[in-house]
Protein backbone atom coordinates (compact mmCIF):
# COMPACT_ATOMS: atom_id res chain seq x y z
CA UNK A 1 0.00 0.00 0.00
CA UNK A 2 1.54 3.35 -0.62
CA UNK A 3 2.13 5.95 1.82
CA UNK A 4 1.26 9.54 1.79
CA UNK A 5 2.99 12.73 3.50
CA UNK A 6 0.76 15.80 4.78
CA UNK A 7 2.69 18.77 5.55
CA UNK A 8 1.60 21.67 7.99
CA UNK A 9 3.33 24.66 7.85
CA UNK A 10 3.99 27.82 10.12
CA UNK A 11 0.98 26.93 12.36
CA UNK A 12 1.22 29.48 14.81
CA UNK A 13 0.62 28.21 18.67
CA UNK A 14 0.73 30.82 21.34
CA UNK A 15 1.72 28.66 24.31
CA UNK A 16 3.71 28.97 27.64
CA UNK A 17 7.28 28.43 27.03
CA UNK A 18 11.04 29.29 28.26
CA UNK A 19 12.74 29.17 31.54
CA UNK A 20 13.27 32.96 31.94
CA UNK A 21 10.96 35.05 34.21
CA UNK A 22 9.69 37.04 31.40
CA UNK A 23 8.86 34.27 29.59
CA UNK A 24 7.04 32.54 32.38
CA UNK A 25 4.76 36.11 32.73
CA UNK A 26 3.17 35.70 28.87
CA UNK A 27 2.78 33.56 26.30
CA UNK A 28 4.57 33.73 23.37
CA UNK A 29 3.97 32.79 19.45
CA UNK A 30 6.07 30.11 18.12
CA UNK A 31 5.49 28.27 14.49
CA UNK A 32 5.14 24.43 14.39
CA UNK A 33 5.69 22.90 11.36
CA UNK A 34 4.29 19.16 10.83
CA UNK A 35 5.43 16.25 8.54
CA UNK A 36 2.88 12.89 8.93
CA UNK A 37 3.37 9.91 7.03
CA UNK A 38 -0.18 7.96 6.35
CA UNK A 39 -0.63 4.45 6.24
CA UNK A 40 -2.57 5.26 2.56
CA UNK A 41 -4.05 7.04 0.42
CA UNK A 42 -7.84 8.13 0.44
CA UNK A 43 -9.65 6.10 -2.21
CA UNK A 44 -12.67 7.85 -2.17
CA UNK A 45 -11.52 11.56 -1.88
CA UNK A 46 -13.40 11.90 1.72
CA UNK A 47 -12.15 13.66 4.69
CA UNK A 48 -12.77 10.63 6.52
CA UNK A 49 -9.66 8.61 5.08
CA UNK A 50 -7.02 11.02 6.14
CA UNK A 51 -6.16 13.33 8.80
CA UNK A 52 -8.19 16.32 9.01
CA UNK A 53 -5.75 19.56 9.21
CA UNK A 54 -8.06 21.40 11.71
CA UNK A 55 -8.52 18.34 14.63
CA UNK A 56 -4.70 18.43 14.12
CA UNK A 57 -4.23 22.20 14.19
CA UNK A 58 -6.57 21.44 17.24
CA UNK A 59 -4.85 18.83 19.02
CA UNK A 60 -1.42 21.02 18.57
CA UNK A 61 -3.08 23.82 20.29
CA UNK A 62 -4.61 21.74 22.92
CA UNK A 63 -0.99 20.14 23.93
CA UNK A 64 0.47 23.68 24.24
CA UNK A 65 -2.30 24.50 26.55
CA UNK A 66 -1.95 21.60 28.53
CA UNK A 67 1.04 23.37 31.12
CA UNK A 68 4.29 25.36 30.75
CA UNK A 69 7.00 23.97 29.10
CA UNK A 70 10.31 25.25 30.02
CA UNK A 71 12.11 23.49 26.78
CA UNK A 72 11.11 23.63 22.71
CA UNK A 73 12.66 19.82 22.86
CA UNK A 74 9.94 19.08 25.20
CA UNK A 75 7.30 20.65 23.63
CA UNK A 76 7.84 18.87 20.11
CA UNK A 77 8.25 15.83 21.34
CA UNK A 78 4.51 16.18 23.51
CA UNK A 79 3.20 17.73 19.65
CA UNK A 80 4.57 14.45 17.79
CA UNK A 81 3.03 12.28 20.58
CA UNK A 82 -0.25 13.81 20.26
CA UNK A 83 -0.39 14.05 16.51
CA UNK A 84 1.52 10.13 16.25
CA UNK A 85 -1.92 8.86 17.90
CA UNK A 86 -4.43 9.98 15.04
CA UNK A 87 -5.07 7.14 13.24
CA UNK A 88 -3.29 6.43 10.17
CA UNK A 89 -0.21 8.43 10.69
CA UNK A 90 2.67 5.95 11.05
CA UNK A 91 5.40 8.57 11.38
CA UNK A 92 5.27 12.38 12.33
CA UNK A 93 7.77 15.09 11.98
CA UNK A 94 7.48 17.90 14.60
CA UNK A 95 9.65 21.08 14.47
CA UNK A 96 8.76 24.26 16.81
CA UNK A 97 10.85 27.61 16.09
CA UNK A 98 10.56 30.40 18.34
CA UNK A 99 12.13 33.67 18.16
CA UNK A 100 15.06 34.19 21.16
CA UNK A 101 15.29 37.24 22.85
CA UNK A 102 18.77 36.33 24.68
CA UNK A 103 20.78 35.09 22.15
CA UNK A 104 21.77 36.86 18.68
CA UNK A 105 19.78 34.22 16.37
CA UNK A 106 17.09 34.31 13.96
CA UNK A 107 15.15 31.44 15.48
CA UNK A 108 15.88 28.48 17.42
CA UNK A 109 14.55 25.22 16.72
CA UNK A 110 13.59 21.82 17.67
CA UNK A 111 13.09 19.16 15.61
CA UNK A 112 11.71 15.38 16.26
CA UNK A 113 10.59 12.38 14.63
CA UNK A 114 8.74 9.65 15.78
Amino acid sequence: MAEIDIEITSLRVPVSLGVHDFERKARQDVTVDLVLTLAGVPENDSISETAHYDEIAQAVQETADLKHYDLIETLALAIAERVKAFPDVILVEAAVHKTPRTVAAERLSARIKL
